[in-house]
């Protein structure tokens, strides 16, 4: 699974960047509006350090890809992603047999690590109330024997509704929460972000996995 790790990343950076207008729009209603900017520069870099990471273990390409965004988007995004990156990979640290059983494992890693960094939880209208619904939803999906195919689907699905009810919150974290109440009404620009990447996500599975 190692290098798919990379060929996942590579979608990702190929199709989230072209967002970067909605997501700057999103941004720029709650936040500093530098959001596709970020993910611009960040998914950049990432692409650019593939060659340095093919071929090692998944718990150092997550971690390098991490840093790598980061240090070319330094930002409250940047520090997140690279936080998840990082813990997620930590899951499986030094393993040469991960799989399709350790996805769910380093998803929750991920999302932990988005927890302590960001001093957040479900319900704050952050990106974990977008990952939080897709996490289960794949889960649930797997222990009921659905294929890899089928499990992203369900996180999507689930992530998409998830982007949705963040429109209805209030901020109550970081620069968002400085609002108040005019928060309400304006969907999360970070769970936007993570809707965008897993729907690249979705897209290798569907090219590369629907005959499994």
């Amino acid at each position: 699974m190692a290098d798919e790790i990379l060929d996942i990343l590579q979608v990702v950076a190929d199709e989230v960047p072209p967002q970067a207008d909605t997501l700057r729009e999103l941004d720029a209603r709650l936040g500093d509006g530098d959001l596709g900017i970020t993910v611009t520069r960040g998914f950049a870099a990432v692409a650019i350090g593939f060659p340095e990471v093919r071929g090692k273990p998944v718990s150092d390409q997550l971690a390098r890809s991490g840093m790598a965004f980061n240090r070319a988007a330094a930002s409250t995004f940047g520090v997140l992603f690279a936080s998840a990156m990082m813990r997620g990979g930590m899951a499986v640290k030094g393993r040469d047999d991960v799989g399709q059983a350790d996805i769910v494992p380093i998803a929750r890693a991920a999302f932990q690590g988005l927890k302590d960094r960001g001093k957040a939880d479900v319900g704050d209208k952050t990106l974990l109330d977008a990952l939080a619904p897709a996490i289960d939803a794949f889960e649930e999906a797997q222990q009921s024997g659905k294929s890899v195919v089928e499990a992203t689907d369900a996180a999507v699905q689930a992530c998409r509704a998830g982007v949705k009810r963040t429109i209805d919150m209030q901020s109550k974290v970081s620069r968002a929460s400085w609002l108040g109440e005019r928060s309400i009404g304006v969907q999360d620009p970070g769970a936007t972000a993570v809707l965008f990447i897993l729907e690249a996500v979705q897209s290798w599975v569907h090219a590369n996995m629907s005959d499994e």
